[in-house]
């Protein structure tokens, strides 16, 4: 019985580690670009601009937050955009990769529409449900 409580303490302590990991937002990035002009471009978490020109008729634009955040919001040229996908993003051999259903969360990767419009200044941010301030990300799509 004393080891199976050892056992037990011992799974509950990984499974608190692992949420507490994930708890705070500690990072925001421009994933991808997908258009009908430019094609999927997929950007590091660096990237300041897109080096494709990007717009035309569909324009979806990919964001991946790592941690828990709430109010996520984009824009593109100072215009709000809808959100029109949202995934949660598991750990897969220490890379934050989409779940299919199984693994804890670790973020989430969410889709902005931005169809219609031909690139300018995008802005994501997300206020953190920890401690911290909002996290930010700017993206001069070409």
């Amino acid at each position: 019985m004393k080891t199976l409580s050892i056992a037990a303490a011992a799974i509950a302590a990984t499974l608190l580690c692992d949420f507490a990991q994930a708890n705070n937002l500690s990072s925001v990035y421009v994933y991808s670009v997908d258009s009908t002009q430019g094609g999927t471009e997929t950007l590091s978490p660096w990237a300041s601009s897109t080096s494709r020109n990007h717009g035309g008729a569909r324009m979806h634009i990919t964001t991946e937050e790592i941690g828990y955040g709430n109010n996520a919001q984009a824009r593109l040229l100072g215009f709000n955009l809808r959100e029109i996908q949202t995934q949660p993003l598991c750990n897969v051999r220490g890379y934050a990769r989409p779940c299919n259903g199984r693994g804890t969360i670790v973020g989430y990767r969410r889709t902005w529409d931005a169809s219609g419009r031909d690139g300018g200044n995008f802005d994501y941010m997300v206020i953190p449900n920890g401690v911290g301030g909002v996290r930010r990300v700017n993206l001069q799509v070409k």
